[in-house]
């Protein structure tokens, strides 16, 4: 499924599934793909996710989280509720010709299993012409793709989203701490523990674009 398109309030939710990984394209955790590597690299760099864009075109996420020191550069708490393009090293999105292979023996294998994404009926979000609107409880706030972004709270730069869905942004992701009733069981640190995930992305000249941010 390419998940590139001008959704609008369309969304297709989904559902994290390990048996679901052998035939999905889209996945988050586990092993990256064979051959895709950030450009930078430090000893909490790990994969996150690959997202399939276009025919044959695939994106690769990278994370670099720290969550102890309040010092580093990569320190995850003070990047919540902050809007960030590619120039911040926290997450880093590798554009590649999709593959199916996977690199078991990766050093930047996520601890926690690869998931596969099941996608569902597609549905429709409410209108949200102002930022106080992104709290309208009728905006679906599980896993999905396209649609309006969902944020437990209004703050920081998550009013920012609009703007960018206004600028010809897309709504790629948005990706919440796992189900246990409609989710794979998953053991371990969900790297964004109770906050949403979310990636838009433009493409522009036949290059894109991205930005993120979790809340």
């Amino acid at each position: 499924m390419n998940l590139y398109a001008d959704h609008r309030r369309t969304f297709i939710p989904f559902r994290l599934k390990r048996e679901a990984v052998p035939s999905a394209r889209c996945s988050i955790t586990g092993e990256p793909p064979t051959g895709v590597t950030p450009v930078r690299l430090d000893g909490n760099t790990r994969y996150l996710a690959t997202l399939g864009l276009e025919d044959g075109v695939d994106v690769s996420l990278f994370s670099t989280f720290d969550y102890q020191s309040q010092q580093s550069p990569f320190n995850f708490f003070s990047g919540t509720y902050k809007l960030h393009d590619q120039s911040s090293p926290l997450v880093q999105f590798v554009v590649h010709q999709q593959t199916r292979g996977r690199d078991t023996s990766s050093a930047l294998k996520n601890e926690l299993p690869a998931l596969g994404l099941v996608f569902g009926t597609p549905s429709t979000d409410p209108e949200c012409p102002t930022v106080e609107a992104l709290g309208n409880p009728a905006i679906y706030t599980d896993h999905k793709v396209g649609g309006q972004p969902s944020f437990s709270q209004l703050e920081g730069d998550v009013g920012t989203a609009l703007d960018l869905l206004r600028s010809g942004y897309v709504h790629l992701l948005q990706l919440n701490m796992p189900s246990a009733v409609n989710d794979a069981l998953v053991k371990g640190m969900w790297p964004f523990g109770e906050s949403v995930f979310h990636v838009f992305a433009k493409k522009t000249g036949g290059v894109f674009e991205f930005r993120y941010i979790w809340a």
